[in-house]
């Protein structure tokens, strides 16, 4: 039995409340705050009406850690659970430090002056969480979140090294709208417009290259280059579709995209709905990341930018059908690259009709998609903010919204010697999110992942004095702080002794748990390496500080054991499926959590 704060109310904040009180059995006692009370009123009368009991509600401006230290002084949670905006983040984390209270979000943090977001500024509260005998849980919703915890899964149980993933996010629902987006606007549209990225390993090159000359590609820049791409046909699986004729010849005279990029990733086509309206010159300056292309390097291998919405595929979706597919990024990219064991690309897909890919592009070249201050009769005015205004609330959407959604990972590996493909997904209808929490589909797939992840806090399933799944990253690029992300030693860093912990940070991928009690890991990786954690363990052994401690930190999903998270997937909605595609392009069911 645990007492829970939680902070923003929200569409994902309705269900994330709803499904606590659900679960009163953990939830003892749940708080929801927000800037407007009255949206915690009206969660509030809909748990009690739905005969699940009451919770308390409070005001707090989450933009101010003064205000957040207060509330949580107040109410002394054990959990807060963040779903309020991205920019919210780091406020949040730092009044939950002062008050030596666990953490837990389903976004990273986004500055709300730029239309980019990453978790090294987050990352860097690890130690002094460690420290503080603390535990965060970053990106508990969907994508991220689920998809990461798929990702761990597969690691864990049907694979021994992965090389590719590709993150599916389909939403097939009809709100009725020529236009409007299913979770914040302002969010929606600056992550959607921005430039596309994905991951591939530096040892992956002639893989994806395939030549010695095109592997020389590799260092070349992202200029776009007038080539067509020497795409071969490729055989598609139950999932993939397109992107082997003619469509996914490049036109030379209009193509976005580098020679290496689309060399890389040549099963995919450019599109043609969203640059159909396309112009170089702007009246405005555009003031953000969206033009800025990259190739940056990153934990062995590039991140590789390019323009938004250039490139896309066609998938067909179990139980959904064939939809258009853009290559976006996504935050859960940047920590899976970091702890999933021999991974060569990783990419992050997204669905998008034709009227919603046209509305956008016209918002984007009049301006309205714009983040920086404009001028207005005298006022300064933010152009997305004004468009977040003017489209209907997210919210209001639930009882309007008909279909599913499709949101899963496809897999390919090697499992004992032999290439296999897992297809990991969630299927989740919209009118029966509407009926059981008066959400939407988009709304529910992000607020059960969140009240899970905080279950399993509460249950002591996850958090501190649990295992965690080994973290063989190099932590070399870390920021201050987040030197030892991924590692557990709280136990030393409260002792203020590090000095064992450099091998152990540069550890083989192949790290095993010895010691749950402790935390503490062995590695396969030589006996001076087996030797240090020994000596370590004997010494930790003689400390008198709480070993509860040992666990905490700041963790992403895929760094927890994912098995209790999936089992509560299926009892909580969202039942999970495992495909196996076949080489023959047939699927074969190896799990389904709807049956469980």
């Amino acid at each position: 039995m645990a007492v829970v704060l939680q902070i923003g109310a929200g569409g994902v904040g309705g269900v994330v409340a709803h499904k606590m009180a659900q679960n009163r059995e953990v939830f003892s006692r749940i708080i929801l705050a927000s800037r407007t009370l009255s949206k915690c009123k009206a969660i509030a009368d809909s748990i009690r009406a739905k005969g699940l009991g009451e919770i308390e509600i409070d005001t707090v401006d989450a933009d101010n850690v003064e205000s957040l230290v207060a509330l949580i002084e107040k109410y002394r949670p054990k959990l807060v659970v963040n779903v309020a905006l991205p920019y919210q983040d780091l406020a949040i984390m730092e009044a939950c430090l002062r008050t030596k209270t666990h953490y837990l979000d389903t976004a990273n943090y986004e500055h709300p002056d730029s239309a980019h977001f990453e978790y090294k500024e987050q990352w860097a509260y690890d130690a002094r969480y460690k420290e503080a005998g603390i535990y965060a849980l970053l990106g508990s919703g969907f994508d991220p979140g689920v998809t990461n915890v798929f990702c761990a899964y597969a690691q864990k149980h049907y694979f021994d090294t992965i090389e590719s993933i590709d993150i599916l996010d389909c939403n097939a629902g009809d709100h009725g709208y020529a236009f409007a987006t299913n979770f914040n606007p302002e969010i929606n549209l600056r992550e959607v417009s921005s430039k596309a990225r994905y991951w591939v390993a530096r040892s992956a090159c002639s893989d994806f290259l395939g030549s010695a000359t095109d592997a020389s590609l590799w260092s070349m820049s992202n200029t776009p280059h007038s080539l067509t791409s020497h795409n071969p046909k490729n055989s598609s699986t139950i999932l993939e579709r397109g992107a082997q004729d003619s469509g996914s010849q490049v036109d030379s005279k209009s193509s976005l995209v580098s020679q290496t990029d689309i060399a890389i990733n040549s099963d995919l086509q450019q599109d043609t709905i969203y640059r159909k309206f396309e112009r170089e010159e702007k009246h405005f300056k555009l003031e953000s990341n969206t033009q800025d292309l990259q190739v940056v390097d990153y934990a062995g291998g590039q991140w590789r930018d390019i323009p938004p919405l250039a490139l896309m595929k066609e998938w067909d979706y179990p139980e959904v059908g064939v939809k258009n597919s853009y290559l976006l990024y996504h935050e859960e990219l940047e920590s899976l690259v970091r702890n999933i064991k021999g991974l060569k690309r990783i990419r992050f897909f997204m669905t998008f009709g034709e009227s919603y890919l046209t509305h956008m592009k016209c918002l984007e070249n009049v301006g309205l998609l714009r983040v920086d201050c404009v001028e207005h009769k005298g006022q300064k005015i933010v152009p997305i903010e004004v468009l977040k205004t003017l489209l209907p609330d997210p919210a209001s959407l639930a009882s309007r919204t008909k279909g599913k959604t499709n949101i899963g990972c496809y897999i390919k590996g090697v499992k004992d010697g032999v290439e296999r493909t897992i297809y990991i997904y969630n299927v989740c209808e919209h009118e029966k999110c509407y009926a059981e929490v008066n959400a939407q589909g988009v709304s529910y797939t992000t607020g059960v992942p969140a009240m899970i992840g905080a279950k399993l806090i509460c249950e002591g399933k996850w958090g501190t004095n649990c295992v965690k799944v080994a973290n063989g990253a190099n932590n070399s690029d870390m920021p201050k702080g987040g030197e030892y992300q991924g590692i557990d030693n709280a136990l030393e860093l409260q002792n203020g002794n590090n000095k064992n912990y450099a091998e152990v940070a540069s550890r083989d991928r192949n790290s095993k748990i010895v010691d749950e009690k402790s935390g503490l890991r062995s590695c396969e990786c030589g006996d001076k390496t087996q030797a240090s954690i020994a000596q370590m363990s004997d010494k930790l052994s003689d400390l008198s500080l709480q070993a509860e401690f040992q666990g905490s930190g700041v963790w992403n999903m895929e760094q927890n054991d994912p098995d209790p998270f999936m089992q509560e997937l299926n009892k909580q909605g969202l039942p999970y499926v495992v495909l196996e595609i076949e080489s023959n392009g047939e699927a074969k069911v190896l799990e389904d959590g709807r049956k469980s």
